[in-house]
């Protein structure tokens, strides 16, 4: 009994220095849950263990408070998808807890923070996460998929659940907002949120998924056509062969944008067994070269000069490569081409919306839909 008195105490000590935060935990329902080691949420409940909540002071209780708000605000428990669900835990709590500490309160000790993640979203941080994790994590608190209550007539869908938290958080951040406290770089994540980019990573997803190639393999013969006396060959697994990646080193291109961009079109190639990525980094001229796996896949950019598009596509084919694909990551500012290859060529701008090469499909990262 005496932990609610204390979860509702600082609960209730958000309202007048936290509006925004406020308003969202008190739309939980607060559960105990000995099964949970220290709380969570999964945008219905605010569930605790009493043990935890009792071993925090009230600053550290009202961060972990507003740290399981954040994952609601930044609809965690409906972008899980088919994520391994301690990893995502992990990624969410990377993206969040920098938020949480800029915003002025006090995170027990041991919370998940590295400057590498920070302004990073879940996705991103996620995929760049090492492959072996460490036996003991530090996590102050659980996201949960939200999950519909088929017993109960009034429970929404998760689409329905995801829309009317949209609802709430556009309401949440209007009343921070008007009485001037709402930080200025949540403000900017919630608008992020509220109003989404252009849809780059589908489009990205959809360049490669096209371009795959489906062979067929007379080593693993059709088994549907086997019983009829028919000896068909197999379909082997989509493969993509060797794709080019050429990266615009001109210097207005930041390394985030670079790591974004890698952690998307790592996530998806990992479809892709077998895929061999040549990077090409140029300038004026070529500025480093690499062989890379979805693996092994970091891009660090190496020249600094100024920006032509000849040299990368004159390497392809001086080199002989063959790609399935050339996708060329570029700020957009330059109007030198080469003639039109053979290949689909992809242009990834970072920055200028009005990019319009003379041949290939463009996407900017900026754009919003």
């Amino acid at each position: 009994m005496e932990t609610i008195k204390k979860l509702t105490k600082a609960r209730a000590g958000l309202v007048l220095s936290s509006p925004f935060f406020a308003s969202l935990a008190l739309r939980l329902k607060l559960i105990e849950d000995l099964e949970c080691k220290t709380a969570y949420t999964d945008s219905v409940v605010l569930g605790y263990n009493p043990e935890f909540i009792d071993k925090l002071s009230n600053a550290e209780l009202k961060a972990v408070i507003c740290h399981e708000v954040l994952h609601i605000a930044m609809l965690h428990p409906f972008r899980r998808s088919n994520r391994d669900p301690l990893r995502w835990n992990i990624a969410c709590d990377y993206a969040i807890n920098p938020i949480v500490k800029e915003a002025g309160f006090s995170l027990p000790a041991g919370a998940l923070i590295e400057d590498r993640y920070k302004g990073m979203e879940a996705e991103i941080i996620y995929n760049m996460l090492p492959k072996q994790l460490p036996k003991e994590i530090n996590m102050i608190g659980e996201v949960r998929d939200y999950k519909q209550d088929k017993t109960d007539k009034n429970s929404s869908t998760p689409k329905q659940q995801e829309k009317n938290w949209k609802i709430t958080l556009t309401g949440a951040s209007a009343i921070a907002k008007a009485q001037g406290k709402l930080p200025s770089g949540l403000d900017r994540m919630i608008q992020e949120i509220l109003q989404p980019k252009l849809p780059w990573r589908e489009i990205l997803s959809r360049f490669i998924t096209e371009n795959a190639k489906n062979d067929y393999t007379w080593t693993q013969p059709n088994k549907r056509y086997l019983y009829s006396g028919l000896y068909l060959p197999g379909l082997n697994v989509p493969t993509l062969g060797t794709i080019a990646v050429i990266i615009d080193t001109s210097g207005s291109i930041s390394q985030k944008e670079l790591d974004i961009f890698a952690s998307e079109l790592q996530s998806i190639l990992n479809i892709y067994p077998g895929t061999e990525i040549k990077v090409i980094y140029v300038d004026t001229k070529i500025a480093a070269t690499e062989t890379l796996d979805i693996y092994d896949f970091q891009l660090h950019a190496k020249g600094g000069g100024g920006t032509d598009f000849k040299p990368g596509f004159e390497y392809i084919e001086k080199e002989a490569i063959m790609p399935s694909c050339v996708i060329y990551f570029t700020d957009g500012w330059c109007d030198s081409f080469p003639e039109a290859p053979d290949y689909p060529t992809l242009w990834v701008s970072t920055d200028r919306t009005n990019f319009k090469p003379p041949f290939g499909e463009v996407i900017n990262m900026e754009q919003r839909e």
